[in-house]
């Protein structure tokens, strides 16, 4: 009888926690590949095929959505190390790399050049990594397991997964990793696992216009047609970067942390009643994203942006699935990279976490401004009062960290 089971954990935690903003120092970066640009691309139009195929699911329709791309697109191009023949072409096809555009080779060594970049970030609390759990009765090749601690910073880890003992320390592992946010990130492990891939994401920023919380105020969030809950929404009256797509007919704000990530966040505008949420998010592409980066502009606008605190967990066997990515679930999965045994992938599961408020930012001054522009414009006003869209990307390279849609702010999931 074969025992062939690897599970697929991905954790990934945005800790959106503002803090009163301090100067510091940006320190000089080392200088990536010049292909990094062209990883950033496939990651990224990954992102939204991947956002698209899961509010496809019919029990994500109507849910908030929120989920690291980077951390799902980079654990299959781990698992693209140790797969072979069609298995491989399903992985690489899978997360859109382009052999005519680069290597493998060269997308794990750009990987690599990523990760050694976010580790040397200031002024955000990012810590991005993978822990590999290999039963001490499984034989995993040396060569791969090289591999992902050379490209991918893994660390290993020999355990027996039949005793509690093992799945305590992988809890405590993840619980350490993500700061205390997750502290029962694996429910139960099947004794006959081989092998347990984990990949981890934290990121916890401080705006670089806090809100003042004695501003904070209930207001109605409109779910939609027929449904409204009470929220608590922050508002601020500041010069801030927004835009107006007139292709999306949506309003885009871009909240900084500490000039290194930004949070976009996309709301159709109400006044185009034909436009909902669904159309933005099946319009909305890697393009507008790089678009917003260049167009926003600061002007003086009144935002409403609601506290959150939001956790969400994704089965991903059937979103792959759909995504042409089937012979690693099946007796048809080639791993011969990483065991002589025959195994599979049993269960990809992905969990995130959000929370943005306004704390700590007590000591920053309140600015009141009693007279305004009377002049008309569709960015005087961005309220967030309705669903929109959310995403976390990085200032120097427009890489997404995060992604999500907020339908109702007060639903835990």
């Amino acid at each position: 009888m074969e025992r062939n089971i690897v599970f697929l954990w991905i954790c990934a935690f945005a800790i959106v926690h503002p803090v009163v903003h301090g100067h510091q120092e940006t320190l000089p970066q080392p200088t990536a590949s010049d292909q990094l640009p062209l990883l950033i691309k496939m990651n990224n139009d990954f992102a939204f095929h991947l956002y698209k195929r899961l509010v496809e699911m019919p029990e994500y329709q109507s849910k908030n959505i929120f989920f690291s791309p980077f951390s799902v697109s980079m654990v299959l191009s781990e698992l693209s190390l140790g797969a072979g023949g069609e298995t491989k072409q399903q992985l690489l096809s899978g997360i859109g790399h382009n052999s005519s555009v680069f290597s493998t080779e060269e997308m794990h060594q750009m990987f690599h050049s990523l990760l050694e970049e976010m580790d040397q970030r200031t002024g955000v609390d990012i810590d991005v990594g993978t822990a590999l759990y290999v039963g001490d009765k499984f034989k995993a090749l040396p060569e791969f397991l090289e591999k992902m601690k050379e490209f991918y910073h893994s660390e290993g880890f020999t355990v027996d997964f039949s005793v509690k003992e093992t799945l305590d320390k992988m809890n405590m592992y993840v619980k350490e990793k993500t700061h205390g946010k997750i502290k029962q990130a694996v429910d139960d492990l099947e004794s006959d696992t081989l092998m347990f891939l984990l990949t981890y994401i934290y990121f916890k920023g401080k705006w670089d216009m806090p809100f003042n919380p004695s501003t904070t105020r209930e207001v109605i969030f409109h779910v939609d047609a027929e449904t409204t809950v009470p929220v608590q929404m922050m508002h601020q009256y500041e010069s801030l970067e927004v835009y107006y797509d007139a292709e999306l007919t949506s309003k885009v704000l871009c909240l900084d942390y500490n000039d290194s990530y930004s949070m976009f966040l996309a709301v159709p505008d109400i006044k185009r009643r034909d436009k909902t949420i669904k159309d933005l998010e099946m319009a909305i592409s890697r393009q507008h994203i790089e678009k917003w980066r260049r167009a926003v502009q600061k002007r003086k606008v009144d935002i409403y942006v609601p506290k959150l605190s939001l956790k969400t967990s994704y089965s991903l066997n059937d979103i792959l699935k759909g995504m042409g990515m089937a012979d690693m679930f099946t007796d048809k999965a080639n791993f011969t990279g990483i065991s002589e045994e025959r195994i599979f992938i049993s269960k990809a599961l992905h969990k995130a976490t959000l929370d943005i408020n306004e704390e700590g930012t007590t000591a920053a001054a309140v600015t009141t401004v009693s007279f305004r522009p009377m002049s008309y414009s569709p960015l005087k006003t961005l309220r967030f009062d309705r669903p929109f869209m959310i995403f976390i990307t990085d200032k120097k390279n427009d890489n997404i960290l995060f992604f999500g849609k907020v339908v109702n702010p007060v639903e835990k999931q």
